[in-house]
């Protein structure tokens, strides 16, 4: 790609995060958080998830243990982990409720480790919660993937495809297990270039996190009619936590004044996981699997996100990238 195109392209991003941005947040500022309103018991059930060390995934984490879970924290050794377990002491969570396993979700190869020790443990997995996510400039992981691209999504479509037994194990007609895929409204970006998924030709880093976001919707749609079709009692969600009060966007100029404003007009992290934690337990979402939610409420993603042919082009690509012949034995 020319320079000036590049340009151009990242321009037209630059100013439509701005309007998306700006819309987000009076939206957010008009509408309120819907927490289960009854408290829920999950007592000794089993849930994993995926970046539970801070922010809106160590606010899900607490509220699962506190509704008698027992959550397994999957997250990288070393300070990350250190803050897990200061958190945990710190909200005065009884020690086993909650335990860590590495995981780098950059690398396939950690991926398949953790869930491996997940396997091993032989438990039905009631909830799956796909959380972890990043930002950054344009940089290959190990396996040569694009960060973003797969720390966001193509890491939790191949650990959703070996934790499938066991949530298929732990669901029943009358409670199934669920998954939630963490998304974004960023998905309204409509950047998705499904030839170029890794960035080589043309990389942006909003974009690249955008793209990672509405390949998680899609994923959510196709795996959902995958699984009715199998008659299997395993529900899917994905959730836009909702704008948050946070510094991730303070590091880059052109949004430091969204990121001043989204501090009194956003939502906490733990208000964020509210909605999270909605999709996860809530028995209103029982029958909306397969769907989109913002602040709890089933959304119309964007034309390019609900299109047929290009979800199907994603489910495909990322199992030839991940050697996946069967999707979760189904």
């Amino acid at each position: 790609m020319n320079f000036i195109k590049k340009i151009f392209l990242d321009f037209y991003i630059f100013l439509k995060m701005l309007i998306l941005g700006s819309c987000s947040l009076i939206s957010e500022m008009c509408c309120f958080v819907q927490p289960i309103k009854n408290p829920i018991n999950r007592e000794n059930e089993y849930v994993v998830v995926t970046g539970g060390n801070r922010g809106i995934g160590w606010s899900t984490v607490k509220s699962l243990a506190e509704s008698g879970m027992k959550v397994i924290v999957g997250c990288r050794d070393g300070p990350s982990r250190d803050l897990l377990y200061q958190s945990v002491k710190q909200a005065e969570l009884p020690t086993e409720s909650v335990e860590w396993i590495n995981l780098d979700m950059s690398s396939m190869e950690s991926v398949r480790a953790f869930g491996q020790a997940i396997l091993d443990k032989n438990v039905p997995i009631s909830l799956l919660i796909n959380n972890a996510g990043t930002m950054a400039s344009y940089t290959l992981t190990k396996d040569g993937f694009e960060s973003a691209f797969a720390i966001n999504y193509l890491g939790h479509f191949l650990l959703t495809h070996l934790l499938m037994p066991r949530l298929i194990a732990a669901g029943t007609n009358d409670k199934a297990a669920r998954i939630v895929n963490v998304s974004s409204s960023g998905q309204a970006l409509g950047f998705f270039q499904i030839n170029d998924l890794q960035g080589e030709s043309y990389y942006n880093k909003f974009g690249a996190y955008c793209q990672s976001k509405a390949a998680q919707i899609m994923f959510t749609k196709v795996l959902h009619e995958l699984l009715t079709s199998k008659n299997k009692p395993v529900k899917v969600y994905a959730v836009h936590p909702g704008v948050i009060k946070t510094n991730v966007w303070s590091k880059y100029w052109f949004t430091h004044f969204t990121s001043i404003f989204s501090g009194f007009l956003g939502k906490t992290e733990a208000q964020g996981a509210q909605r999270v934690v909605y999709a996860a337990l809530s028995p209103k979402a029982e029958d909306l699997s397969g769907n989109f939610f913002e602040n709890s409420k089933v959304v119309q993603p964007i034309a390019l996100v609900r299109n047929r042919d290009m979800q199907t082009q994603l489910w495909e690509k990322s199992c030839q990238l991940l050697d996946i012949s069967q999707f979760g034995g189904l």
